[in-house]
């Protein structure tokens, strides 16, 4: 937790009582969740924490790196805390479609495609986001 506090300190935000709800929620688990799922098991604690907050401070902890997005079943987005060695460079995730855990790609295998693309269209590729779907050995 103590990583997390900093994390937001040194991005001007406070560690509110939701904030850190938010962040003890994810810590004990190794799968993402909707907001609502989010929403739903913090105000057990915190019984006045609005859905709104709960999804402006997901928001806010995904743009400074404690927390990612992927997009999940029925278009919907699920995060969690990202568990990557740097978490603020370039990186993708695979998520199992049965049990929900994501786990971290460090190494992004897109360079050269980017490349290619740019040199055959003349297109300036500016990001990309990768996210792989499938089912983990354990789910297997």
């Amino acid at each position: 937790m103590r990583g997390y506090r900093q994390k937001l300190k040194k991005n001007g935000f406070k560690l509110t009582p939701g904030r850190e709800a938010i962040i003890a929620f994810f810590s004990g688990k190794n799968h993402y969740a909707t907001p609502e799922t989010v929403w739903k098991e913090v105000r057990k604690s915190l019984p006045r924490l609005g859905l709104p907050t709960v999804y402006r401070n997901l928001e806010q902890m995904r743009k400074i790196n404690i927390l990612t997005q992927v997009d999940g079943a029925e278009n919907r987005f699920y995060f969690g805390l990202c568990r990557a060695k740097n978490p603020g460079e370039h990186h993708h995730h695979i998520s199992c479609q049965k049990c929900r855990r994501v786990s971290e790609v460090e190494n992004c295998y897109l360079q050269s495609l980017t490349k290619e693309i740019k040199e055959k269209t003349g297109f300036q590729i500016t990001g990309h986001k990768l996210q792989l779907t499938g089912v983990c050995k354990d789910c297997r």
